[in-house]
């Protein structure tokens, strides 16, 4: 992995004045615990104006911190094992790249899956990783679920890792995906803006709670056919699940989804003569039908606007030859 580790400057913004130091280190480090930002500030690797200072500490407007990540316990060298696994490389530059990762990959080892994810694969054919977000997340600012296709950005650097996530963390990453939905037919273009909670008695679930947090999904209408949609998406706001439980919640939830009401049984429920037909697309998908398309953003160190795209995979290109739909139209 990189080293040495810079670290990340920030000036304190009006909004944040006020605020306890660890809940301000939180909001400019997506993925941390606040327990480890806590023990990372008790380890001196904050500082407010230069100096060491507490986790209730209360900067000002305009005054600047200093982010150390070395100085956290658990950075040192990884256990997670190198594994000879492929991947599609789409870019790849002396900073960053990114990756087509397939449906199935688990991004990351955790609880039950320590081997066989994105990051043993990256440890294996990349020399250069950013520390990330823990010891078990070298290179790796965002994620993807599990069966969810599509492009995916690692951060080579820590410098650059620290500008991403501030990317990500400010909405100026741009992210666009592309879904097969069943039942009812989409608006041609509209914003679902529905805030989003865990689900009360499930929680690997998420579901539309008046208490939640914002979130926001804007979506296009690229074709419909036997009670099938092709949906092209623009998530405002990167909630968990964020896509799937917003359309299930309009009532044409993702293809091959049963945990938001996409499964076979859904198909059931169109229309006779559409039945046929929807019930083979289905069939293409062993995966929720959920396709990360294309990352929009500006290079943080070349300062280039980058737009990179993920092939579809053999499950979509299948589908769209059956609805008769061209996806490069």
């Amino acid at each position: 992995m990189n080293t040495p580790h810079s670290p990340e400057a920030y000036v304190i913004s009006p909004e944040d004045a006020g605020q306890r130091l660890d809940i301000i280190v939180s909001k400019y480090s997506p993925g941390q615990s606040r327990s480890k930002i806590q023990k990372l500030i008790e380890n001196n690797g904050v500082v407010l104006n230069g100096n060491a200072v507490k986790k209730n500490s209360r900067p000002k407007a305009g005054d600047s911190i200093a982010i150390d990540w070395t100085k956290a316990d658990d950075f040192g060298q990884s256990t997670v094992a190198a594994q000879n696994i492929p991947l599609e490389i789409i870019y790849e530059d002396d900073y960053l790249l990114a990756i087509n990762k397939p449906a199935g990959m688990v991004v990351h080892p955790g609880n039950g899956n320590r081997g066989g994810t994105m990051v043993n694969a990256l440890l294996y054919h990349i020399h250069s990783l950013s520390h990330g977000s823990a010891i078990e997340r070298p290179g790796i600012v965002h994620r993807l679920d599990k069966d969810t296709s599509g492009v995916i950005l690692v951060a080579k650097t820590d410098t650059v890792h620290g500008a991403l996530a501030r990317m990500f963390f400010e909405h100026t990453i741009e992210k666009y995906y592309v879904a097969l939905c069943a039942g009812l037919r989409p608006a041609e273009h509209a914003i679902i803006d529905m805030p989003l909670g865990r689900n009360r008695r499930d929680p690997i679930k998420r579901s539309v709670q008046t208490d939640g947090k914002n979130a926001r999904t804007e979506y296009w209408l690229l074709h419909h056919a036997c009670g099938v949609s092709v949906v092209g998406i623009r998530p405002h706001t990167g909630r968990t699940h964020q896509i799937r439980v917003h359309f299930s919640s309009h009532g044409f939830p993702i293809l091959c989804d049963p945990l938001y009401g996409g499964g076979n049984d859904r198909v059931e429920t169109l229309a006779v003569l559409d039945r046929p037909k929807a019930y083979k697309i289905y069939k293409c998908f062993d995966r929720h039908a959920l396709h990360a398309r294309k990352i929009s953003f500006v290079h943080p160190v070349t300062r280039e606007p980058m737009a990179l795209v993920a092939p579809f995979p053999e499950d979509f290109l299948a589908a769209f030859e059956m609805l008769g739909f061209d996806p490069n139209c």
